[in-house]
């Protein structure tokens, strides 16, 4: 029997016939924000992060922010490297979307197709090696992960071969930040009606305690792609009065279903008895001339989602006929505001919406029917005693005698 046995001469390209002894250099950064470069823009220079700069790794997202780039450069400094393999895992708030070779370049990194939801990836850089001294530069592009949210990122490169690695803490680069988004939230407000007209005979139409009622309305959108957890709404009604007269009645603070947002009942008080009391010098009421009627929720808010929050109630029409005023403006203040802890921000640190509801006492500034027809009678009285004065003055009489001299004087003419 006749064995036939053949050989093909193969070099490697190493000075070692049996193994290569790569040097394999990974580095990466990504494009996120760090507290420098986002406060950058003129027009972000009051908002709260740029206001209270803070040193530390944190990077800020924009609120159109869609994406993270990393950009990359894999180099050989020694042996060719065989089965270069580029292992790419990430945080889940992310996902992998592409991976580009910039040109240009004759080396190939091809990534296999998987599952868009895995966090880990293999790609084949330039098989079968990666030349000595050669170097590749690309870019990996990640999405945010809709449905979920972290308050970090982390990407882990890494490369590996068949080689001996000279230096393997170069093939691994750790991306890790910290993350604060920012809010996009659109804050308004309404009331229906703003203006009332007390006038004394609507004492009898409602009962003690009651009166005209209010309804104040607010809207909160989220106009970005980030969920806002934990939104703090507070309603400050200032109507009660330094006497302990309460003005108006909160009766009720009504939110929209929203998943894990809830409100607390508002202080309720109970009107009593109302004292006599002069707010004719205060036309505001408002933090520094009364005390408040207070009223919070908390707000979980999806991505492009909204909520209306409506307060309702009603003046204690009794108390407002027992207190002097010819006109009084009620202030209602709401604010929305996040906590320090919060992996968001708001463009302002408590955003403040106004509703000034304005009442006016109809018997206060209009002119009462007495004093008209009194002030009537009085210039009548004023307008005989004068013409009684000039009377006693002789002040007819004078004139009487100067008409008679002048028909005298011009009969004498006649006669001549």
């Amino acid at each position: 029997m006749t064995f036939l046995s053949l050989q093909l001469p193969f070099w490697n390209g190493c000075d070692n016939d049996d193994r290569c002894i790569p040097n394999l250099v990974l580095q990466s950064s990504s494009d996120l924000l760090d507290r420098r470069q986002f406060c950058g823009r003129r027009e972000r220079s009051s908002w709260p992060p740029c206001v209270h700069q803070r040193t530390g790794g944190e990077r800020l997202v924009e609120a159109s922010r869609r994406k993270v780039l990393v950009e990359a450069r894999l180099e050989n400094r020694g042996e060719n490297a065989y089965g270069t393999i580029l292992h790419i895992t990430h945080s889940p708030n992310l996902q992998f979307s592409s991976l580009v070779v910039k040109a240009p370049s004759d080396i190939e990194i091809e990534c296999p197709n998987s599952d868009d939801t895995s966090l880990y990836r293999n790609c084949s850089v330039s098989a079968p090696f990666l030349r000595s001294f050669a170097q590749v530069y690309f870019r990996l592009e990640f999405e945010f992960n809709r449905s979920i949210f972290l308050n970090y990122v982390q990407i882990t490169l890494r490369v590996s071969s068949e080689g001996e690695e000279m230096s393997p803490e170069d093939n691994i680069n750790d991306i890790y930040h910290n993350l604060k988004y920012e809010a996009d939230i659109l804050f308004t407000r309404d009331s229906s009606p703003s203006r009332f007209e007390i006038k004394p005979e609507l004492g009898q139409s409602f009962p003690v305690g009651t009166g005209p009622p209010f309804n104040l309305s607010y809207q909160i959108q989220n106009l970005g792609m980030f969920p806002v957890s934990e939104l703090l709404f507070t309603l400050n009604i200032f109507a009660v009065t330094r006497n302990a007269n309460a003005l108006l009645r909160l009766s009720d603070l009504d939110i929209d279903q929203m998943a894990g947002s809830h409100c607390n009942a508002p202080r309720v008080i109970t009107a009593g008895s109302s004292s006599q009391e002069d707010l004719s010098l205060n036309l505001h009421m408002n933090a520094s001339t009364s005390d408040t009627v207070l009223a919070q929720c908390r707000i979980n808010l999806l991505p492009q989602g909204d909520v209306s929050i409506t307060a309702t109630g009603w003046l204690n029409l009794h108390t407002l006929l027992a207190v002097k005023f010819k006109r009084l403006d009620l202030v209602m203040t709401a604010v929305v505001e996040l906590s320090p802890s919060s992996p968001m921000f708001l463009h302002e640190q408590r955003p403040m919406r106004h509703i000034i509801l304005e009442i006016r006492k109809e018997e206060d500034y209009r002119i009462p029917i007495w004093v008209i027809v009194g002030s009537t009678l009085g210039g009548l009285q004023l307008l005989a005693l004068l013409v009684l004065a000039l009377w006693k003055l002789g002040f007819f009489h004078r004139q009487k005698r100067k008409r008679e001299e002048q028909a005298t004087n011009e009969k004498t003419a006649e006669d001549r």
